[in-house]
């Protein structure tokens, strides 16, 4: 172990108890969510009164404590958003987690000197995305968890503080960009709602049985490459878990704070850890590359038996108050004057004034009998450390007495310590600047997102704007369409430095459009000079303040999430021109182990998931760096493009169909007409929780 870094072990806490199991077990610190803005909306979470009561136990332990405020946020919760913050701020947090671009806004306008966390959920997975994460205000960031050593590594020579996945639960798709469980049920991943339907039953060839669960990932443990990630530069080692129970808690934060610390115990921890919960054990494969059908699994009845040994043992690691300092004290009694009692504690002094000791009528009291008394800190979470008197001979003073106010300088110690360890900050109260939002005029433009640059060079509708793969414009010559075409970057990047150099290709043959799918992509684009920022879905622009850091960022336009109603949308107020994802196969994940593959290899691959209802879910790896599944129905809005006012472009995922099916989708799409076969309306109108 590098004895140098020291990484904060961060623990989760859903719940009160759990916050005992974190910090008896020696958490550095721990993140939790209040009843609203939580990514975890379905653990116990916290009150107000719960959460101030949580920050003063934390400090008084020395522990940090970070507020969890990681989802999409409409506006009609934007004031709300900006309240808690407040109370959050007032209560001494140690810093919010925060995915929504309108809340980092909200924020910063609120609360300056209150550290930002960048969440997972941002999809933040190179250097460039890190330091563009960073110059919006972020202070650390929570990279995607499918990176391998030497990617983690490369997020932290940045120099910004990195917080990483270690243990726990690990999500099919990439964080933020998982719309599974909103499509399917209207419970929404981004707003905390995710109800876990890739754990249900999918099969990569038609056939379910007791053995499909072909989206199911075993939870990650990576207390293996402690060393290995804090010579990388990690800040911080995050176990994931705010649902689980205080024992898992207490097992992972024992695992973890061993493992740091370089104790000879992993062998047994990661027994306990596997029997408190797991899911056919445990995998680190994207940490060490190893990908592949090793790193699927689901919950066994075996599984969840195996905790019944361990819990209780688990219990007894955090029954009792951590002891957290050394108090040491001097006693003073003479006749005629106040006792006092003077301690110190953690680097702080006080001193507690008792009664005037009385003459003593049968036995005076000694040193030894008030050294036994001092000595009672049992149930504080102080030991006892030097102990010495200066008494007169022949006073008494009762043991109560002592007792009262050795109990009232530990007290005291405690309210010190926790106002020492509680940060104040610069609070705005003031209402929010005005936003800027102009009226865009020009029509309705119609963008065309296409698999072959080919179908483009022939469709004969008229189209604003392609928005074609990265390897396709590579082998574009017609100037005039390289001049229509914005460049679609892959969502997750493997190689940062060989997609610059491609992009810089790219911008030499002429292309000054390119699409940005999320903050990484952004990075990456900020260093380009002279072309035009296109923001996709994959950002989840879900309010007006987020279109106002759009603007900020400098992105020409940008897409709204399609998890917004139209009604929501028709009411933003946008700083930038707005569209809307209108016709095609939404995005379900996006995923670095393709579960086809995974399932029956690349040379079987049927292209597809189903589920148990028999419905058939499109898997695309055309980028071979991660693969795409797809909604089972297709979107339509063609006869209703008149709900989404204020827009000023739609964009047709057509896909891989030929010319003349894409001429026939736009025709349809100019004229207003019905649409054909079976499609969906998405969330346009159902919404989301």
């Amino acid at each position: 172990m590098n004895k140098d870094i020291k990484p904060e072990v961060l623990a989760p806490a859903g719940s009160t108890e759990s916050i005992y199991a974190a910090v008896r077990c020696g958490a550095d610190g721990i993140y939790v969510g209040g009843k609203d803005f939580s990514a975890r909306a379905n653990a116990v979470n916290f009150s107000e009164d719960e959460l101030s009561e949580a920050v003063r136990f934390c400090h008084l332990h020395g522990v940090k404590i970070y507020r969890a405020m990681n989802t999409v946020i409409f506006d009609s919760e934007l004031e709300h958003f900006r309240q808690e913050l407040i109370r959050s701020a007032e209560m001494g947090i140690d810093g919010v987690i925060i995915q929504d671009l309108g809340g980092a806004y909200i924020a910063a306008q609120t609360v300056k000197d209150m550290p930002r966390h960048a969440s997972t959920q941002m999809t933040i997975h190179t250097p460039l995305g890190a330091l563009a994460a960073e110059k919006l205000g972020f202070c650390r960031i929570v990279p995607a968890r499918e990176l391998s050593l030497e990617q983690i590594r490369s997020v932290c020579e940045t120099g910004v503080e990195t917080e990483v996945f270690v243990h726990g639960a690990q999500c099919m798709c990439l964080s933020g960009q998982c719309y599974m469980s909103a499509l399917i049920g209207s419970r929404s991943a981004n707003r905390g709602q995710c109800a876990q339907a890739c754990r249900l039953p999918f099969s990569a060839d038609d056939r379910i049985t007791a053995e499909s669960y072909a989206l199911s990932l075993k939870d990650m443990s990576l207390c293996r490459h402690v060393n290995e990630l804090s010579l990388a530069g990690c800040a911080s080692f995050k176990i994931e878990g705010r649902m689980k129970r205080p024992e898992y808690v207490a097992a992972a934060v024992t695992a973890m704070k061993n493992a740091v610390e370089g104790k000879d115990s992993l062998s047994g921890d990661m027994r306990v850890l596997e029997a408190v919960f797991s899911r056919s054990g445990f995998t680190d494969g994207y940490l060490t590359k190893k990908l592949g059908r090793e790193m699927f699994g689901f919950r066994r009845k075996e599984d969840v038996t195996a905790a019944n040994d361990v819990l209780p043992q688990l219990a007894a690691l955090y029954r009792s108050e951590r002891k957290s300092g050394t108090m040491d004290m001097h006693f003073q009694a003479h006749e005629g004057s106040p006792a006092v009692l003077e301690f110190t504690a953690d680097g702080m002094s006080g001193r507690i004034e008792g009664r005037c000791p009385e003459a003593a009528r049968n036995r005076s009291i000694t040193c030894e009998d008030i050294t036994k008394q001092l000595s009672k800190l049992g149930d504080t979470r102080y030991i006892a450390g030097s102990i010495s008197c200066d008494i007169s001979e022949g006073i008494m003073l009762p043991a109560a007495e002592i007792n009262r106010m050795r109990r009232e300088a530990a007290e005291t110690a405690d309210r010190m310590t926790v106002e020492k360890n509680t940060p104040q900050y610069d609070i705005s109260r003031e209402p929010l600047p005005e936003l800027y939002a102009p009226k865009y005029s020009g029509g309705r433009q119609i963008r065309v997102r296409l698999k072959k640059a080919e179908t483009a060079m022939r469709i004969t509708q008229s189209v604003s704007m392609f928005i074609l793969p990265l390897r396709e414009c590579e082998d574009m010559t017609d100037t005039e369409l390289i001049k229509r075409t914005a460049v679609s970057l892959p969502v997750f990047v493997n190689d940062e430095k060989r997609l610059m150099s491609r992009l810089e290709a790219l911008y030499m043959k002429g292309f000054t459009h390119y699409y940005c799918e999320n903050f990484t992509h952004l990075g990456v684009l900020s260093r380009m000079k002279d072309i035009c920022i296109h923001g996709g879905t994959g950002l989840n622009i879900a309010n007006s303040r987020s279109l106002e850091v759009c603007r900020q960022l400098g992105l020409t336009d940008t897409e709204l999430s399609f998890e917004l109603k139209a009604v929501q949308i028709s009411r933003l107020k946008a700083a930038v021109p707005v569209g809307i994802f209108a016709y095609g196969r939404l995005p379900l994940m996006t995923v670095r182990n393709c579960p086809v593959k995974a399932a029956v290899g690349c040379g079987k691959c049927t292209g597809r998931l189903t589920d148990r209802t028999g419905r058939c879910f499109p898997v695309s790896c055309d980028e071979k760096e991660y693969a795409q599944i797809y909604n089972s129905d297709i979107l339509e809005t063609s006869d209703k493009l008149s709900d989404f006012s204020g827009i000023s472009f739609i964009t047709l995922d057509i896909g891989d169909a030929d010319s003349t099916a894409a001429d026939r989708i736009i025709s349809r799409y100019i004229n207003g007409g019905k649409p054909e076969g079976a499609f969906t309306r998405g969330l346009y109108y159902r919404g989301v929780i």
